[in-house]
């Protein structure tokens, strides 16, 4: 039987879901760029109110609430529809209730951190958290919008693996924030303090995170190429490469306009924004290609070819 192709209305609402997801991230990375992380005391009001009064801290903080509101009915929905239509559908079904399911423990984390004042490694947590988060939702996506895209399995093969290094520097990235890393290097960049990795513990995590992030580039740069040759999708192939220069041109600016720059808060926001925009390309490339194949087991052919 060939599988069930999700209505085009189920695919239009994965698709925002998971759009508003990357606009929560987003969100979150003004809030932690702009300290306004206590800028509600409590939670899940903010100093007692559902509209916050004052400064610009509580404003931001509660739109990030606010924000994680509508994707969570969004989240909720599709969660239910596809339990309802596509539980046949298992590379929909899962990752739609897998983010249904991560909804509360995030929320959790959430008030965690406000409760106990912004701990770095709670903040590290509830980041990584956010990207598993925003993963499941783009692979709903991905796979409601799967149809014939042609790839081989060598193709297959380097997106899932792109997506898995990425991963590491997602989790690298979070370390650098709990560490308070972010400027370990000063303003020195491609070097470190005048050296690979010159001012300690901290300094040696930044350049890890740099390193991985190089290697994201190369087997960025291997994807387009495949992708051009015809070996994978053309567009969705070559989107993680512009992201990734987008989000490397970010870094090094950040680094090079230095902590007490007025671009420096800008640059931030767009560092945490472009982190990301990477992994959600790469999530979608691979959730559009489809898993690599195993050994001995037929490869899929679309329903369409059958």
């Amino acid at each position: 039987m060939p599988a069930m192709r999700p209505t085009r209305g189920f695919r239009l609402l994965a698709v925002a879901t998971a759009i508003s997801a990357w606009v929560l991230v987003a969100v979150g990375g003004i809030v932690r760029v702009t300290e306004s992380g206590l800028g509600c005391p409590d939670w899940p009001l903010c100093d007692g109110r559902v509209v916050p009064e004052g400064a610009k801290e509580p404003w931001i903080e509660t739109s990030h609430r606010w924000v994680a509101g509508i994707v969570t009915v969004l989240v909720a929905l599709v969660a239910v529809w596809a339990w309802r239509r596509y539980r046949s559908r298992r590379d929909v079904f899962v990752p739609a209730l897998t983010a249904a399911l991560l909804v509360p423990a995030q929320a959790m984390l959430g008030a965690i951190v406000v409760w106990l004042e912004l701990p770095g490694w709670i903040v590290g947590v509830h980041f990584v958290v956010g990207m598993v988060f925003l993963a499941a939702t783009v692979l709903t996506a991905g796979a409601a919008w799967r149809g014939g895209v042609g790839a081989t399995e060598r193709f297959v093969r380097l997106a899932w693996w792109t997506t898995g290094v990425s991963f590491l520097l997602v989790a690298l990235g979070a370390a650098v924030v709990s560490a308070d890393a972010d400027h370990a290097c000063g303003e020195s960049w491609p070097d470190c303090n005048g050296a690979f990795a010159a001012g300690g513990g901290d300094a040696w995590l930044q350049v890890a995170h740099r390193s991985v992030a190089y290697v994201i580039a190369g087997l960025a740069v291997a994807l387009a190429v495949q992708a051009y040759r015809g070996r994978g999708p053309r567009l969705a192939g070559t989107v993680p490469l512009a992201a990734v220069v987008l989000q490397i041109s970010f870094g090094v600016s950040l680094v090079l306009a230095g902590e007490e720059s007025a671009a420096h808060e800008p640059l931030a926001m767009l560092h945490v924004a472009g982190a990301g925009t990477v992994w959600a390309a790469l999530v979608a490339l691979a959730a559009l290609v489809g898993a690599p194949r195993l050994a001995g087991v037929p490869a899929f052919v679309p329903a369409r070819a059958r």
